[in-house]
């Protein structure tokens, strides 16, 4: 993976040398990982959505009976 990173923004003093910076990263991971870490992942440190599938479609159906149920009660 490669990541790209521009130049600091709160550091006036770099901008006449430092334009960007690359970094290469093995693709890191194990047996329990669910899913690929992308490059924008890696470099930012923040995984976009690290549940799964399975997790998720849980979570967003109770989400929609819970609105439902809410919806009911005003009528």
């Amino acid at each position: 993976m490669m990541v790209l990173h521009q130049t600091p923004v709160h550091r006036p003093d770099t901008s006449l040398y430092y334009h960007f910076h690359i970094e290469f990263y093995p693709p890191l991971r194990t047996r329990d990982k669910i899913k690929f870490l992308s490059s924008s992942e890696t470099g930012a440190g923040a995984a976009a959505n690290p549940a799964s599938v399975e997790m998720t479609a849980v979570e967003l159906r109770e989400a929609i009976q819970k609105a439902q149920r809410r919806r009911a009660d005003q009528f």
